[in-house]
């Protein structure tokens, strides 16, 4: 690997980066691509993308500089061990934390929480295929480093809040996390003399995607498929020995698409692919079809028929996609959910980041911009809307709004409603003794109809049965809200049955 390309890279990241503070358009797109390959709704994480990509290149041009690669390329293979191992216990550690909260709690969840943090409202849920019990270590690393960022991003504080000892499993998160940066660091510098600038951009995204998963989304996660994707991508070019080159030139795809059938196998989901399957399918195409033609072995058989397309196919849904997470989801006049009387009504928003104070009438205003509002309602810091569109917009269009016009400087995000009507069984622990749940949660909130609702006074808790026209997710952060909004400041956990 030559010097220079090192440098021109991180030239072409720092280009991008400009443009991204010069154009929210050009920012929006950089986050879709960030949001696409590392999952997740943050800013911060393609502030952390174009960070990475900058200086981890500077880095290995002070390697090759000084010859350092040279003095640690004896400790490779050590260095490699040490860094597989590390990965291994950073989303064990992560799964044996979300399996003994599940012991506890007799439910393998999702699992939500709400808390404020002096006048900042955050929530968050845990499910297995995105865990977010690790993320407590940012909040630990932050408030220990004195850091206050008003809830820019979620830090993680819910569930620092909630778990026992979370101290603890902070600062044993933080020390893999560690290990996993120091020693990948050192691997892919002990072998950058030995590797193509290709194989050493694809592990640099496998280490970035593994450091944000450990923390954020644990193994069940779409940036951990993006992990195993990019990692089976570097080891089948650089130490698989076949003479089967189709073998070697798909077997990312072979491993991806084991994870999946163990998915749809399985009782409960182990891999969130909706995040990363159109884009893996993507990559892992396009490096199959120009190392078929590199190697003068490409032919139009049946199997390269086939996968021709399903590279048509993952083109125009990674492209959809991908538009979806730069700009929102669409949503058209001709986009109908039904009522809880199965009537066509319109089209439906999800919003939560609002502050809790403000009034209802004023988000109203902003909606009405975008179509006539049927419906509305707001509790703390969420808002729904059922709406007759005037024309196509995005989410992104009306989240842009809203944060201009509401934002405290906390996260705001607007979600396009489901449009179907479920039915889903959800149970509160109260952690207070004596809690009439009537007067916390209305009988209609939000997107939500109580069908069902029995106290338990014995065991402080309420089990509900809920019709909902949004996803289950913001159906969990609907019911928090309403709770907090009727005034219960206490701890709570909500806990998703059927």
């Amino acid at each position: 690997m030559k010097q220079k390309h090192l440098l021109y890279f991180s030239a072409f990241v720092a280009v991008i980066a400009l443009f991204s503070l010069l154009s929210d358009f050009i920012l929006l797109l950089v986050h879709g691509f960030s949001r696409s390959v590392f999952e997740g709704y943050s800013t911060g994480k393609t502030i952390l993308m174009l960070s990475w990509f900058f200086f981890l290149p500077l880095l290995s041009f002070v390697f090759l500089k000084f010859n350092l690669s040279e003095k640690i390329k004896s400790y490779s293979k050590k260095l490699l061990l040490v860094f597989l191992i590390a990965c291994f216990v950073g989303y064990g550690l992560g799964a044996l934390q979300f399996s003994l909260f599940s012991f506890d709690y007799d439910s393998l969840g999702p699992f939500a929480t709400i808390t404020e943090n002096g006048e900042v409202m955050n929530w968050e849920a845990s499910k297995i295929a995105h865990n977010h019990f690790p993320k407590a270590s940012l909040y630990f690393l932050t408030s220990s480093l004195g850091l206050d960022f008003k809830g820019r991003f979620d830090d993680g504080f819910p569930w620092y809040s909630f778990i026992p000892d979370a101290d603890v499993w902070a600062v044993l998160y933080l020390l893999i996390e560690l290990v996993i940066l120091i020693s990948g660091i050192l691997f892919i510098n002990s072998k950058i003399k030995d590797i193509s600038f290709f194989d050493y951009l694809v592990f640099l995204a496998g280490l970035l995607a593994v450091i944000i998963s450990v923390l954020d989304g644990g193994i069940g996660s779409g940036a951990a498929m993006m992990v195993i994707f990019f990692f089976t991508l570097f080891f089948s070019r650089n130490y698989l020995k076949t003479e089967n080159h189709v073998f070697a030139t798909l077997l990312p795809l072979l491993v991806i698409g084991f994870v999946g059938f163990a998915d749809v196998v399985l009782p409960f989901e182990i891999g969130n692919l909706y995040y990363a399957s159109s884009y893996i399918l993507f990559f892992g195409l396009i490096y199959y079809f120009l190392t078929e033609k590199k190697m003068n072995k490409l032919k139009w058989n049946s199997l390269n028929l086939v996968l021709a397309l399903i590279f048509v196919v993952s083109i125009f849904i990674s492209a959809a996609q991908y538009l979806d997470f730069s700009f929102g989801r669409e949503i058209q006049p001709s986009y109908l959910i039904y009522d809880f009387e199965d009537k066509s009504k319109g089209a439906g928003v999800f919003v939560y980041g609002l502050p809790s104070e403000l009034d209802k009438e004023k988000v109203d205003l902003e909606v009405s911009k975008f179509g006539e509002i049927i419906e509305s309602d707001k509790a703390n810091w969420s808002y729904y809307a059922l709406i007759h569109p005037k024309r196509n917009f995005r989410t992104g269009d009306l989240e842009v709004l809203l944060q201009k016009k509401f934002s405290n400087g906390s996260y705001l995000y607007v979600e396009q409603a489901s449009p179907l009507k479920k039915i889903m069984a959800y149970k509160i622990l109260w952690f207070t003794e004596n809690i009439d749940s009537n007067k916390l949660l209305r009988d209609e909130f939000l997107a939500s109809r109580i069908i069902q609702r029995t106290d338990n006074f014995e065991e402080n808790s309420t089990e509900i049965i809920v019709e909902q026209k949004v996803d289950y997710i913001w159906q969990m952060n609907s019911i928090l809200s309403e709770i907090r909004s009727n005034g219960f400041k206490g701890k709570i956990l909500l806990i998703k049955k059927s």
